[in-house]
């Protein structure tokens, strides 16, 4: 496992090799220190070394995964889930591609796909409704 200080700007491989590295950047271990190294194989199969790829924001990223380990975060999340799948099915329907020309006709095509999917919902919640007051 490869960890980061943010405060040193060094990025540490498992065998506690030490580099320095700018964010949204690669990182390159040399091939000489990997090819020695008794835990390679956990690391890497190339000949080259390893490499690691820093993304600009992995501060960001990984104090937000942090925060979705805390039940404030899943809460959070879950909240995510409606909208998500909402946005899925219209994605499903339209398709991923623009019908149209120009974003006019598009924003109207995307506009008729999100009504449909709340005529949709409403007719579930009404059918549910429905069978609800008929066990009752």
């Amino acid at each position: 496992m490869f960890t980061l200080n943010w405060d040193r700007q060094i990025i540490r491989c498992p065998a506690e090799h030490e580099i320095s590295f700018v964010p949204g950047s690669t990182v390159h271990f040399p091939k000489d220190t990997c090819a020695q190294c008794p835990l390679k194989t956990q690391c890497t199969t190339s000949t080259k070394g390893r490499s690691v790829s820093i993304h600009p924001d992995e501060a960001l990223l990984i104090e937000l995964r942090q925060r979705q380990l805390t039940p404030e975060g899943r809460a959070k999340l879950r909240e995510r889930v409606a909208v998500e799948h909402t946005l899925a099915h219209v994605g499903r329907w339209q398709g991923r591609r623009a019908r149209y020309r120009g974003t006019r006709k598009n924003l109207f095509d995307l506009r008729r796909c999100a009504v449909v999917h709340n005529l949709h919902v409403l007719a579930r919640s009404q059918s549910l409704q429905a069978d609800l007051q008929e066990a009752a």
